[in-house]
């Protein structure tokens, strides 16, 4: 099996993208409710506009009409410039717009407003960091932090922050940190899963797969990453249960399929990896290592025709190890 080649992971951080987006909605969605509230203090002082502005504001952005409420909030700013919450909504809406300057003009001008508010820091250092000013982006998180030692949210963020920046060791720290206020937060321990994979530390990385699939028996890339590391680490049988409960839980997840087809070819499993590599040519009829890989457990399966057509079939997919194989092992 000289020629094998092996499928490395896709979209490895995939889950810290989404987590990131997640906590940050969480956080905003509080804010435009604390708007309405506020609302209500406005309407009692005699500012019934701004009070009906808000809550027209906070309907358009629900329907997704995000300039609606992004002019609706200009004109509670205009009524009322030093009310801090229209100007931080407003971010939020220009964010959606991606109006990225726009928002972060708004933040600062929450900031100055008022300075301890610890949640514009947050949603500043996210903005900071997509637009790849990390510094800045982190300064704003140990801000928050100083304000408040116990602010979970900015572990979490510092945390994956640490990480894009290359910064691991910090990264474990913080994340470890944000498992002292959530001990069972699924998305932490898989992050650190990920960063242990990173380092290359794969019993790490198994420990904290195992503790995000130990809180969600259900979370498929734990169970992939997980079954990728055993394999590296020579526990086949493990790999294998682990690849085949991904295919439990997501059954067109084709790499899971190449991933065991792969590790029953290595243990001279063929007819078993041969099914495996035709279900991931069927989820991937463009994949080229999976005709490949198929075409070499045909041949040392005794399929030699078969097999050399699926390696022809990989070199007409642009495969130039197919091409040279075939040449030198099909005609």
């Amino acid at each position: 099996m000289t020629f094998m080649q092996f499928v490395m992971r896709k979209h490895f951080f995939t889950m810290f993208v989404v987590v990131k987006k997640h906590i940050n909605t969480i956080m905003r969605i509080h804010r435009f409710l604390y708007v309405i509230m506020l609302s209500v203090f406005y309407c009692s002082a005699g500012a019934q506009s701004v009070d009906e502005l808000v809550v027209s504001a906070f309907s358009k952005y629900a329907a997704n009409d995000f300039q609606g409420a992004a002019d609706d909030y200009t004109r509670v700013i205009t009524l009322a410039p030093e009310y801090t919450d229209a100007y931080f909504n407003r971010a939020i809406c220009y964010e959606k717009l991606e109006k990225f300057k726009e928002a972060l003009l708004d933040y600062n001008q929450v900031v100055l407003l008022n300075p301890s508010d610890k949640n514009v820091l947050i949603n500043r250092s996210a903005l900071l960091e997509s637009m790849g000013k990390f510094e800045l982006a982190l300064s704003d998180l140990n801000k928050a932090l100083e304000m408040d030692p116990v602010f979970a949210a900015a572990y979490y963020r510092r945390a994956a922050l640490y990480e894009k920046m290359n910064m691991d060791e910090e990264a474990v720290i913080d994340f470890l940190k944000f498992l002292e206020f959530y001990p069972g937060n699924t998305a932490a321990l898989y992050y650190l899963g990920n960063i242990f994979d990173k380092n290359e530390e794969y019993a790490g990385a198994i420990r904290y797969y195992t503790m995000a699939i130990s809180t969600d028996p259900s979370y498929v890339q734990a169970y992939y990453n997980r079954a990728y590391d055993y394999d590296l680490v020579f526990k086949q049988d493990s790999a294998i249960m682990d690849y085949t409960r991904v295919i439990e839980l997501d059954p067109t997840y084709v790499d899971a399929w190449f991933n065991r087809g792969y590790i029953y070819d290595e243990m001279n499993e063929y007819e078993k990896a041969i099914a495996d590599y035709s279900r991931a040519v069927q989820l991937n009829p463009e994949a080229a290592d999976s005709y490949y890989n198929r075409g070499l457990a045909r041949i040392s399966a005794g399929y030699k025709k078969l097999g050399c057509d699926d390696i022809l079939k990989a070199a007409q997919l642009g495969d130039k190890i197919s091409k040279k194989f075939y040449k030198i092992n099909c005609r």
